[in-house]
C-alpha cells in the first residue's frame, strides 16, 4: 500500500480549521499526514515521536492532544498510545477491495478495541462496509471481565 497521504485544498476553507490557532493548524494537518497513519485512522502515535518529529515539547503535545479531543475529532489511549481520527474514514476511505483488505488487516492490529468498534460504526454512517467477522473486537474479554465482576459481587 502506499505510503502516503493526501490532503484536499478544501481542508483550508473548512470552517472548523478556519477557526483553528496556526499552531493547531499544524498539529492537526501533523495528525493526518505523519509517517504513522494508516488507512483506516487508528494508529499508535506515542507522546516522544510526536515530540521529535512536530518540535513541541512534552506539554504542548498532551495540551493539544486534550485540545483535539475536546474538539471531538481524535481520541488518545494513553495506555496503548494509540490515537483514532475520528473522520478519518469519512475523508479518506478508498472503496477498493485491495483497500479493504488492508483496512481490515489494520483494525485487527488495533490493540485499543473499543477503537475499532467506532471505527466501525462510523463507517457505516458513510455508507462503508467492512468485513468484521475476522476482526477481534474484544468481546471475548469483555465477556471474562463481566464473569470475574459477577464472581465478585456473589462474594
Amino acid at each position: 500500500m502506499a505510503k502516503y497521504r493526501q490532503v484536499h485544498t478544501t481542508f483550508w476553507d473548512d470552517g472548523f480549521v478556519i477557526d483553528l490557532t496556526p499552531e493547531e493548524k499544524y498539529f492537526y494537518l501533523y495528525l493526518m499526514t505523519n509517517n504513522k497513519t494508516t488507512q483506516c485512522g487508528i494508529y499508535e502515535l506515542p507522546y516522544r515521536t510526536i515530540e521529535m518529529q512536530t518540535g513541541f515539547n512534552r506539554d504542548t503535545v498532551i495540551k493539544l492532544l486534550k485540545r483535539f479531543e475536546e474538539y471531538g475529532k481524535i481520541e488518545y489511549n494513553e495506555d496503548t498510545k494509540e490515537i483514532f481520527i475520528i473522520n478519518w474514514a469519512k475523508y479518506n476511505f478508498i472503496n477498493s477491495p485491495k483497500v479493504r483488505k488492508c483496512i481490515e488487516k489494520e483494525l485487527q492490529e488495533v490493540k485499543y478495541k473499543p477503537f475499532v468498534k467506532q471505527y466501525i460504526i462510523k463507517s457505516k454512517e458513510y455508507g462503508y462496509r467492512i468485513d468484521t467477522i475476522s476482526i477481534d473486537l474484544g468481546e471475548e474479554e469483555e465477556k471474562e471481565e463481566e464473569k470475574e465482576e459477577e464472581k465478585e459481587e456473589e462474594k
